[in-house]
């Protein structure tokens, strides 16, 4: 009995594939409306970034990871950041006051704390930011033409989840080339 509990083990951690994720080169950001990081599929998809950094339903911008340091990614706008205090700041959130909605300008330099990147082992690319950050926080889900603000997920022991009226959601970089 206890030799056929890891034999079938065995054949599951087989059967599972890790996939190398290809966060490279220029690709648009989809929103997916999951949070499932096993479950979550393109078909998940509610909207996408635009090149000012917003939400819309299906005005996607393409993005262009930088390959060398330090190794953000910009839209035709310019460098995009969590950290544009001009930005609305999420305050529906009880740790928001900091929190700044994505941006991509012109004038700003990026530094590694910009940086996105995915988690091999992932079966998309998810693109995940921070500390192992891999959820974002929109308020709207878009609609016909219009736009949003996406922030970081923040949370903690006073607020252990997206406020009300939110959505947590993922990003997948759908790669063009």
């Amino acid at each position: 009995m206890k030799c056929t509990s890891y034999i079938t083990l065995g054949a599951l951690f087989a059967a599972i594939t890790v996939v190398a994720q290809d966060f490279s080169g220029s690709g648009q950001i989809f929103i997916l409306n999951s949070t499932s990081l096993g479950g979550a599929t393109p078909a998940d998809r509610v909207g996408c970034l635009d090149s000012t950094g917003a939400v819309t339903l299906d005005n996607c911008a393409t993005f262009t990871k930088l390959s060398s340091y330090p190794l953000t990614i910009s839209s035709e706008v310019g460098n995009c950041t969590f950290a544009d205090s001009s930005q609305p700041a999420n305050t529906d959130n009880v740790y928001g006051a900091n929190s700044y909605a994505w941006h991509c300008l012109d004038d700003y330099a990026a530094t590694t704390s910009d940086q996105l990147y995915t988690v091999k082992g992932f079966t998309y690319p998810f693109l995940c930011h921070g500390d192992i950050d891999c959820y974002y926080d929109i308020k709207l889900i878009p609609s016909s033409d219009a736009t949003a603000p996406v922030w970081s997920y923040v949370w903690g022991s006073r607020q252990t989840s997206v406020p009300a009226g939110h959505t947590k959601v993922m990003w997948y970089w759908n790669k063009t080339s």
